[in-house]
């Protein structure tokens, strides 16, 4: 009568428009994102200091969205080099060192964990500089 005692089935939520999508990428999202990144590098080397790092951000984020955290890691590392910043750069970068640390524990490379330890850490004296004004 009321159901007491049986199990309901749960049916995967997905929206239709999502439906086998998820982690592919349009060829114009790519073609788009490779255009950003030629134009982001050639960018950097026309600005200095503070708005190179806002270059070097963005291009960072252009290329962690293309799937190339390698060079979005770098990218992300010159930004932070030229200005300490808390933004969706510095967000992304622990994303990735975090990323990195737990590959690296995975595989049981004490190294390679120990180095992405440190630069977490680094990543936590960032945060602490920007908040207290620190340069």
């Amino acid at each position: 009568m009321f159901g007491f005692g049986k199990k309901k089935e749960k049916k995967p939520q997905q929206s239709p428009d999502m439906a086998g999508t998820e982690n592919e990428m349009s060829e114009e999202r790519k073609a788009e994102l490779l255009h950003t990144i030629s134009a982001k590098q050639a960018e950097i080397a026309q600005k200095a200091g503070e708005e190179q790092a806002a270059v070097q951000e963005e291009l960072g984020l252009a290329l962690y969205e293309l799937g190339k955290d390698d060079d979005a890691i770098a990218a992300f590392e010159a930004s932070l080099q030229n200005k300490k910043s808390i933004g969706p750069g510095y967000k992304t970068l622990l994303k990735l060192y975090n990323q990195k640390r737990a590959e690296a524990a995975k595989s049981n490379d004490e190294s390679l964990l120990q180095l992405y330890m440190q630069k977490m850490d680094g990543m936590m004296q960032i945060s602490k500089d920007v908040t207290r004004g620190l340069k």
